[in-house]
């Protein structure tokens, strides 16, 4: 079994060899399907995800003289991260945000049935998970939804400062969104992509 170096993976991958290819999803891969399986991915999200990574890193090698201040595999690590990050973020903000939309009833008539009942489930979902949040989390997102800055959030809940109150409005945000992505139900509504 070859071991690479970095400097030896990079060279290799700017020179299109299998070698450190192969090396890369070898050392690499593991490391990537589990940070996309701990987040409600697939197997095949985490190839996707891997395969996106490698065209990243290739990209930024191509780029110019890549300075690492960390080793690569920590690097393509945090590469792969943000990639599926992103990813739930896109999912979960079309899930999220088009549930939160109140409309009109005459608005809501004129669209076909199909996205009626759809839009309809998509809200039940999100009402379900959202009902299970702890009391202080279910206040915190609604003055976030009602528009709130973090400043009157953090007096109203009585946190110390703003930065405690982003951190815990993102706690809670996770917290909704890991409930909704891990419900079987929610499956159903990623046939947009």
């Amino acid at each position: 079994m070859i071991n690479f170096s970095d400097d030896a993976i990079l060279k290799g991958l700017k020179e299109k060899h299998a070698d450190s290819i192969r090396y890369l999803y070898r050392e690499y891969f593991p490391l990537t399907k589990s940070i996309v399986e701990k987040n409600s991915g697939s197997y095949e999200d985490a190839e996707d995800v891997f395969q996106d990574g490698i065209i990243v890193l290739y990209q930024k090698i191509l780029s110019g003289p890549l300075t690492l201040n960390c080793s690569l595999k920590t690097f393509f690590f945090s590469i792969c991260r943000n990639i599926w990050m992103q990813r739930l973020d896109r999912k979960w903000r079309l899930l999220y945000q088009d549930d939160l939309v109140s409309e009109s009833i005459e608005d809501y008539d004129a669209i076909p049935i199909e996205i009626n009942e759809e839009k309809l489930e998509k809200t039940r979902l999100y009402q379900l998970h959202f009902l299970s949040l702890p009391a202080d989390c279910q206040k915190i997102l609604k003055m976030f939804l009602s528009k709130a800055s973090l400043k009157e959030i953090s007096e109203c809940m009585g946190f110390k400062d703003v930065h405690y109150a982003k951190t815990r409005k993102y706690l809670c945000k996770n917290m909704l969104r890991k409930k909704i992505l891990k419900d079987p139900r929610y499956k159903m509504f990623l046939h947009y992509e």
